[in-house]
């Protein structure tokens, strides 16, 4: 019996499959009832039906659904795949994440070890850094820092050792005097007179001068200058100050001209006001040349008190105008110290005019030498 399709008309030949690949089938009689094959589960959804004829009549019907066990073990398949998959995806996202991390990390940590290396090499006093600085973000901002600070911890120390050596200097040069007057006058060789006593008592006087100046300015570094304020007319304390130098001014054909505004009453220190107005004036009738001129001029202007002093020749080369309030600095140009001094009044100066929260510059005059310009507050106490 060779079962055909009336719909095709053409012979139906069974699938050749293996067993575990082949759907389920089982043969129907025409009530619906199952005869033999495999045995259908509730709700198998049924995917081909064929019917069977002989001479005409239908006898039976064969049946095929599909099967739940290849379609678990097609789930589990995609699933273990999707696990594979996951997992290689995982594992790749960790690689490529760690590469990154590595990359950032050593461009992170290599410019701060560079910092690193840098800070301990200035810790151990080596002063000559220079790091770095093309990079534009903070680390790059940190590395200009630091070469700045080497750079200011070289000059320190630069400047630590001239202060030495200046000191050193300034004292021996007074003593040398002493010693050399007094060998002379022990060996005979100068008899003991006025004259010699008046020498000796200028090397003495330079000498306590210096020594007294650096006392000053060593309180005035570590806080130790005590500032007393009051109430004081400045235009008076100004005019007694130039008074009292008249005679040395005098004593170079120096001509003083005071222009001094009336009734400037400031809070300040009295006593550091007359100093500073002192160092000022005698700094500029020292560096003066014979016959020249100092003009003095004060002035109100708003809520602040304006001294400037102007003198004539020589001057001083106007990059090293600031740096005559450094401590000991000498320009070796025209204005240096075949004058006496040790250099240090005009660092005191600046000291005290800070002390009062005011300002000092100095710049080259136009009467050809130098003009100092001090600018003070008038009412308000410094804390």
């Amino acid at each position: 019996m060779r079962p055909r399709n009336p719909k095709a008309g053409a012979p139906f030949h069974p699938p050749q499959a293996r067993k575990e690949n082949r759907p389920p089938t089982a043969l129907f009689n025409t009530q619906g009832q199952w005869l033999t094959g495999d045995k259908p589960k509730p709700h198998t959804q049924e995917v081909l039906s064929h019917e069977i004829y002989l001479n005409g009549e239908k006898i039976g019907e064969l049946r095929s659904w599909l099967n739940d066990i290849p379609q678990r073990s097609l789930a589990s398949s995609f699933s273990i795949q999707q696990r594979y998959a996951s997992i290689a995806i995982g594992l790749l996202c960790l690689l490529l994440a760690g590469v990154a991390s590595w990359l950032l990390a050593r461009r992170l940590t290599s410019p701060v070890n560079s910092v690193l290396h840098g800070v301990e090499r200035l810790s151990r006093g080596n002063y000559d850094l220079k790091l770095d600085t093309s990079r534009s973000d903070e680390l790059g901002k940190l590395m200009q820092n630091l070469n700045g600070l080497s750079h200011i911890l070289n000059e320190t120390r630069s400047a630590k050792n001239r202060w030495f050596a200046d000191i050193s200097h300034e004292l021996r040069t007074p003593l040398t005097i002493l010693i050399g007057e007094l060998d002379a006058l022990e060996a005979g060789i100068r008899p003991f007179g006025p004259k010699q006593v008046e020498s000796l008592k200028h090397e003495a006087l330079l000498l306590h001068r210096l020594v007294d100046d650096l006392y000053q300015l060593s309180l005035s570094d570590v806080g130790g200058l005590k500032y007393h304020f009051s109430q004081l007319d400045i235009s008076s304390a100004l005019e007694n100050v130039c008074s009292s130098l008249q005679s040395k001014a005098q004593g170079k054909d120096i001509i003083i001209t005071p222009n001094i505004q009336e009734n400037v009453v400031g809070l300040v220190d009295p006593q550091r006001i007359e100093q500073l107005f002192i160092n000022l004036i005698n700094n500029a009738i020292i560096h003066t040349n014979a016959k020249g001129s100092v003009q003095i001029a004060l002035s109100q202007k708003g809520n602040a008190v304006v001294f400037e002093i102007n003198d004539t020749l020589p001057s001083v080369p106007f990059e090293d105008c600031e740096k005559l309030f450094d401590p000991l600095y000498r320009q070796n140009a025209s204005r240096n110290r075949a004058t006496p001094g040790a250099g240090l009044g005009l660092t005191i100066c600046k000291n005290i005019v800070n002390a009062h929260r005011g300002s000092i510059h100095a710049t080259q005059s136009a009467l050809g030498g130098l003009c100092v310009t001090v600018k003070i507050p008038l009412t308000k106490e410094p804390a």
